[in-house]
């Protein structure tokens, strides 16, 4: 884990430092919006949505995220914080499992942090980025119904590491990406599939919103 973010936050610089720039080793024009504050514009505040799935398991959360480079910086990197609520199957017999089939499977807070390469502009005003980042969490909370069936243990484990590549695409303001979330450390000690026992959840598919004030 240490490894990991050590290796991340080292690259900060390299995200501060390289500039989309001309042959003659000047920075281009900035696309859309007002040039001088652009140039400005190091460091913004976000609001920030994740959902991602895995079977029948989902995950939704919400929080805050920083990113730290200008839009026409060839690298961004952003880092943040964030409550997540997870769902998954009823793994109890059919004849007391509720009416959804779905039952709660705890909370975590996790810290994101990203890295994002700025290919291309698709418009204007938008850029494609592709990137990595890595995700650390903290449990907070076990679901209620998960709890009890597995009295003697934590369905949610202390913490989970996770690396992430991603694809997205960014404004000044606004940022969407896709990612494969890879846990080298799970965050569950018990499937959410419905099935008890069947098998930890190793990878999710998911996407996240950022909207930078």
């Amino acid at each position: 884990m240490k490894k990991l973010f050590v290796l991340l936050f080292l690259m900060l610089p390299l995200g501060l430092s390289a500039q989309w720039r001309g042959s003659d080793g000047k920075e281009k024009p900035q696309w859309g919006g007002t040039p001088g504050k652009d140039i400005k514009t190091v460091f913004a505040v976000g609001l920030h949505h994740t959902g991602d799935f895995y079977k029948s398991a989902a995950g939704a959360g919400l929080g805050l995220m920083f990113n730290i480079g200008r839009f026409s910086n060839m690298l961004n990197a952003s880092f943040g914080v964030e409550y997540i609520e997870y769902l998954g199957g009823d793994p109890r017999p059919d004849d007391t499992k509720n009416a959804l089939g779905i039952v709660d499977g705890g909370a975590q807070v996790v810290i994101p942090v990203y890295l994002k390469l700025q290919l291309f502009n698709t418009s204007q005003w938008t850029k494609f980025y592709v990137g990595c980042g890595g995700e650390y969490g903290l449990r907070v909370r076990d679901g209620g119904v998960l709890k009890h069936y597995y009295p003697d243990d934590h369905v949610l484990r202390d913490h989970s590491l996770a690396v992430m590549p991603i694809i997205g695409w960014k404004s000044r303001n606004l940022d969407f990406g896709i990612y494969y979330k890879h846990y080298l450390d799970e965050p569950f000690n018990h499937s959410l599939d419905g099935k008890k026992d069947f098998g930890e959840d190793k990878a999710r598919v998911g996407y996240y919103v950022t909207y930078y004030f």
